[in-house]
């Protein structure tokens, strides 16, 4: 445990989500280190009350609510949701057993116990997925055939351009800070640009003179002008509610592969970064970067292959790092 439980620590600092059951693991996690070295197996236990102060949450005196809340974060599914990426972590740092969360309930009025176990790597865990065994088939997308898994370069190790370093500098900046406030400049610029194109040309309706070509040239380069600014704010829009869009060339440095924007936590404070998904295809072993897709999926990402873009198509999903092929 003393070995497994800095490793299992240092992948959650990996995660990037927003979840609470990442924070209670992160206290379980925290709180076994300070007792890793102890022989009674019930000081490695831990209630919903000692939980949440861990977590110092303002239910760290109601115990029912504190266990509801830490019930309905889900622990044992956070885990199995990420567990390729868990245990290949543990593997790369040498260790052949990895921890899991296990919950005591002890019966009549004793209160339930959450710690950390270790597992062996080398037989397989079953793991019940839940969530992909209710979840309905999509129309237009099969269960069968390969599936991919995405390999993730983290913010700091994709490239900016040099036009994108005083935003990004060395890849991600944090929200609450001063190129957090340039990021919201880059964003209201083109909102009063916009606004003063429509208001321009609102104006231009009282004025009474012919038509000439330099006003419809004017009206081609606003109209121009404005689906720029649009396609831009629509952007920082999905960037926002989905966290993940496509990352503009103009931000990458000249020999980085296609990336994207990607919007964080870690700890309390918001980043956005330049990441890198990737995968290989299965079919060709050409390489899958994200698009958009068409129609009714033009705000969702898919993996495609580079050498067959309308044929190798995989479904992409943030959170596991998984995809299934779609056509």
């Amino acid at each position: 445990m003393q070995e497994l439980l800095p490793c299992f620590r240092d992948w959650l600092a990996t995660q990037r989500d927003e979840a609470k059951a990442l924070t209670l693991l992160r206290a379980l996690a925290d709180e076994s280190l300070k007792v890793a070295g102890s022989t009674d197996p019930q000081q490695l236990e831990f209630d919903a009350l000692d939980l949440a102060q861990a977590c110092h949450w303002p239910e760290c005196d109601d115990f029912d609510a504190a266990s509801k809340k830490i019930k309905s974060a889900n622990l044992e599914k956070y885990l199995s949701s990420r567990a390729a990426d868990h245990e290949a972590f543990f593997v790369q740092h040498g260790l052949q057993h990895a921890l899991r969360v296990c919950k005591r309930s002890p019966s009549g009025r004793h209160r339930a116990q959450w710690s950390l176990e270790p597992y062996s790597l080398a037989s397989p865990v079953a793991i019940i997925d839940a969530q992909r065994d209710n979840e309905p088939v999509e129309a237009g997308l099969g269960t069968d055939g390969p599936q991919i898994e995405y390999d993730y370069a983290t913010a700091g190790t994709v490239r900016p351009s040099w036009l994108a370093r005083l935003l990004f500098g060395d890849g991600w900046f944090r929200t609450k800070s001063l190129r957090g406030l340039l990021f919201v400049c880059t964003g209201l610029a083109p909102m009063v640009c916009a606004a003063a194109l429509v208001a321009t040309v609102w104006l231009m309706l009282f004025v009474k003179r012919p038509v000439t070509t330099a006003d419809l040239a004017f009206l081609i380069f606003a109209a121009g002008l404005g689906w720029m600014l649009w396609d831009f704010l629509r952007s920082l829009w999905w960037l926002l509610s989905d966290r993940i869009v496509p990352a503009s060339d103009v931000l990458l440095g000249w020999r980085e592969d296609p990336a994207q924007l990607e919007s964080f936590k870690d700890g309390n404070a918001r980043i956005i970064g330049l990441v890198r998904y990737s995968a290989t295809c299965p079919v060709c072993a050409a390489t899958v970067e994200l698009r958009y897709g068409e129609g009714s999926e033009r705000r969702r990402l898919f993996g495609c292959c580079v050498e067959a873009p309308q044929e190798h198509v995989f479904t992409f999903d943030r959170v596991t790092r998984r995809g299934r092929r779609v056509r």
